[in-house]
């Protein structure tokens, strides 16, 4: 083999190796991408320093973003909607004023009912917060240090759905959230944070007379 020869051979092997590393790039982009906001059993969730409304952006465990959880501006009632990256809407979280307690109602995207959020208005035994499916039956409460937002996600019969953790170091609100059971609906588990992060900054924000929550 002349020199000639092993370097023409040489370069074909680097090109074909470059090639192939370049596509294997791209395959792990767009597996990344084919994997939607409701994929991941470990999620962060930042809410936006500036923004014309409440704007909470889920990203995966390596800071990836997701997708967006937005409010409406202007509704009877606090309104919130899940938004993919290309502007798709997932589903929302529709807030009731007229209750004996705190309520949400989680809708899917095409508007069916998944499940209803609820917080006692006086707390005397059990969950202050819990979940119920469609039909009223009890599928989640809470155990834990909510106003603090360190607290858990649990099934009725008392086994781990999720854990919720603030990130006290940041200068914006986040929340570290691992999933433990992967069978449960990652977008309820979602919709459960953000409706109960929405109620107790509010209620921060009336005990103390802070002015409006801002990102």
């Amino acid at each position: 083999m002349t020199p000639k020869t092993h370097k023409k051979q040489k370069t074909q092997f680097l090109t074909q190796k470059h090639e192939l590393n370049t596509h294997l790039i791209d395959d792990l982009r767009e597996d990344w991408q084919q994997m939607g906001l409701f994929d991941q059993n470990k999620y962060i969730i930042e809410q936006k320093l500036v923004a014309l409304r409440d704007t909470y952006g889920v990203k995966d465990l390596n800071g990836n973003l997701l997708g967006y959880v937005k409010a409406k501006i202007v509704s009877f009632g606090p309104k919130f909607w899940f938004e993919d990256l290309n502007g798709v809407q997932l589903g929302e979280i529709d807030g009731k004023v007229v209750s004996i307690h705190n309520e949400y109602e989680v809708k899917d995207q095409n508007g069916q009912l998944k499940a209803k959020i609820k917080k006692k208005i006086l707390k005397l035994i059990g969950s202050e917060w819990w979940m119920e499916d469609a039909q009223g039956q009890q599928i989640a409460k809470v155990k834990g240090n909510y106003t603090e937002h360190d607290y858990q996600i649990l099934a009725p019969d008392g086994n781990f759905i999720a854990q919720i953790h603030k990130k006290w170091v940041s200068l914006r609100d986040s929340y570290n959230i691992e999933i433990m059971r992967p069978d449960f609906d990652h977008f309820l588990i979602l919709s459960f944070v953000i409706a109960m992060d929405h109620v107790e900054q509010k209620n921060n924000q009336s005990r103390s007379y802070i002015g409006p929550f801002s990102f």
